[in-house]
Order: structure tokens, then sequence, then C-alpha cells
């Protein structure tokens, strides 16, 4: 039925929003590339995400499912249209253990050359749309083109007796490819943890604001992002993992208050150590911690406010607590880099702040180098 309608799609069955899964397909580009993938049969080569297509992520309720017989009752709620691929659609697939597991189809028989986006993916679970880095999609590619049979100057496609073949008559989507994700429309506004990270995978590469947290002038152009990214067989999980086109990676752990958490040593270390030891083409590891900004000033009683008078806003006099959290993750700052993990590099805070309905306005650096200006760039 994808290939028939040529669409592809994921969410949970039942659920009417899954913002796990929307985050997923919200990060993928238009012209980026698709793996296909069929479950008990294997990989068959590259489509690619719609370049016409306008939305490109469209969404379809779980009780009002098009095609939902022909998909044997599997909700799709968050569904996008592919097309051929320049890399190519083959005819056979490639079986799992052939693609990620034999050691003779494995380059240099080396565990760096494993495909361990999809292993931990396969370990996990629970998700039908997972970002592949670069040079595992590169390896996964030529597993799935040796003495394998590449179908040219197809338009339309179908599967059968568990191949791929060109199919003679087109089929037409005729659901309804208008309606938008709920959540993807109100992307904007920041009420938990998953809204910043559906908020991110959606705005990365697109909007000002968030050019100010992955700097692409520093650090890239952004061309990979994986959301709640699995890493290590502990099943570690990092919010969102950015590569760029500057072989650099951005760790991104995301808050949806301003709090100082014991476990961000644990956390951050582990990513960046498993990055440092298995993406050796890496040249740089960006940690980077989001927190939701502080109120600004006390209107009634409470510590937990950046300046507890009008008078300290001011004269920028920050509260006692708001220091100490400052001084916390200066101290973090410090621990990371006397662990010496190869490629790390320093500690960053940044704050998004909201206004009176909860939407994402702006953000501000914490100077962790500064003992007087605890502030920064805006």
């Amino acid at each position: 039925m994808h290939l028939n309608y040529m669409f592809a799609g994921t969410g949970k069955d039942g659920a009417p929003h899954q913002r796990g899964a929307l985050a997923d397909i919200l990060a993928v580009r238009p012209g980026d590339n698709i793996l296909f993938y069929v479950a008990e049969h294997g990989f068959y080569g590259f489509f690619r995400a719609s370049q016409s297509k306008r939305p490109l992520v469209f969404y379809e309720h779980p009780t009002r499912q098009y095609l939902d017989s022909g998909l044997g009752g599997k909700t799709l709620t968050y569904r996008f249209f592919i097309e051929g691929g320049e890399q190519g659609v083959y005819r056979q697939g490639v079986d799992e253990w052939d693609a990620l597991e034999n050691p003779d189809r494995i380059v240099d028989h080396s565990v760096f050359n494993m495909q361990w986006s999809w292993i931990f993916k396969k370990l996990k679970g629970g998700r039908g749309c997972v970002s592949i880095p670069e040079e595992e999609a590169r390896l996964l590619e030529e597993i799935i083109v040796r003495d394998n049979v590449r179908l040219r100057d197809v338009r339309h496609y179908t599967f059968a007796n568990g191949e791929i073949a060109e199919c003679a008559e087109p089929h037409k989507y005729e659901g309804d490819t208008s309606r938008m994700p709920m959540l993807h429309e109100r992307a904007d506004i920041i009420e938990t943890e998953a809204d910043l990270r559906v908020f991110f995978c959606s705005n990365i590469g697109r909007s000002d604001l968030l050019g100010e947290v992955v700097c692409p002038d520093e650090h890239g152009r952004i061309t990979f992002i994986a959301n709640e990214a699995k890493c290590s067989f502990g099943m570690r999980s990092i919010d969102l993992l950015l590569l760029s086109d500057s072989n650099k990676c951005l760790l991104i752990e995301l808050k949806n208050t301003f709090t100082f958490d014991e476990r961000f040593l644990d956390q951050l270390s582990g990513y960046a150590r498993w990055v440092s030891s298995y993406k050796r083409q890496l040249t740089e590891i960006v940690p980077i911690l989001i927190l939701r900004a502080p109120p600004l000033c006390r209107r009634r009683g409470g510590k937990k406010f950046k300046y507890l008078s009008a008078e300290d806003c001011d004269r920028n006099v920050v509260s006692p607590w708001f220091k100490g959290l400052v001084s916390n993750f200066r101290s973090l700052e410090a621990e990371l880099r006397a662990l010496h993990i190869p490629k790390l590099s320093q500690l960053r805070v940044v704050l998004f702040q909201t206004n009176d309905d909860q939407r994402l306005t702006g953000f501000t650096f914490l100077d962790l180098n500064s003992k007087n200006q605890l502030t920064a760039k805006v």
C-alpha cells in the first residue's frame, strides 16, 4: 500500500496524537533519502521525501484513516509522500542479518562500521521512523546494491512475493492531505519537554530563533536530526542529537524548568563518550543544556525568581537561588572538562523564554566564564 500510493507514515495505534512520533517525522526535510524497510523481508533501497508536495507532513485521524482496510488497521497518523530517489530502488530486499549483523558484510569486520542507529532501534522498538546518519546510510547502500537489480525508469511501484516491481496502473492518493498535525500548528507553544522536541525538530534550519542556538556559522549546516537518540546498550537516550556538514555533533538535553539535575553529568558524559568512541569522523562534540528561563522578577512571595525586586532587576542583582544554580552549571562545566573526553567542547547553557500564552519568544545564553555577568548573548 505504501508503494502503490507512494507515501510513508508513522504513529501509535489508536492514538490521535503522539509527540514522539510527530517529532520524529517533523525532522524529515524535502528531498531527504528514505530507506524503505519491510518487516520480515528487509531493506530495498532509497526513495526520498517529496520535494513538491506541501505541506510535507499531513495528518490522518486514527478513526478516519485513508486506506485503513488495506493497511490492516495500522494507525499511520503522520504521513508524507515519497518519490524515487537518485540512489535507487532495488528489486530484492536485503534481510536484517546481512544488513546489520553478518560479519562478512561489515566493512573491515569493524565495530565502527556497524549499523548502530538501527541496532538500537531494534533493541528499543516502539517507533517507525528512524534517523540514520550519513556514514551508516552509505554502508547500508553498499550492502543493498550488491548483486541486486535496480529498477530504472519506474514511476509507479508495487510489492509482491517479497520483491518490489513496476506497477502498470498508477494509484491516486485521494485522502485529505491538507490537514496539518495539531501539535505542529502550535509547535511554538512550549508547555512540556516533548513540545520542545517537536519545535526543534520542525524548525531546525528554518527558524532564525533556533539559528541562535545551533549557530550554523560556527558549527555548520545541520544535516542530521535524531529525536530521542539511543546510544549504548544501557539504552541511554538523549533528547536531540544533531550532526552538521562540518562534522560537528550537537548533544542537546532539554528541560522545561530552570533547574539543576545531578544526573546532567552522567547523561552528558555518557552520550559524549559513546559518540566520541564510535563516531570517529566527528571533529567536535558540543554539549548543550536548554532550560526554561525562570520568572524574571518576584511579584509575590517565593525565592525562585531571577530578581527579588524591581530595584534588583534595575541593578542586575540576581537572587541567591539563581546565583546558586549558575554556580552549579559552572561546576558541571568544569567536571565535564576534567573527564578529558576527546573532542568534547565547552558546555553551553541556554534559557528559552515564552510569553503569557507560552509561545516561545527567544533564547538567552548563560555566561559560565564570568563571575559577575550572568547573562550574555540574546
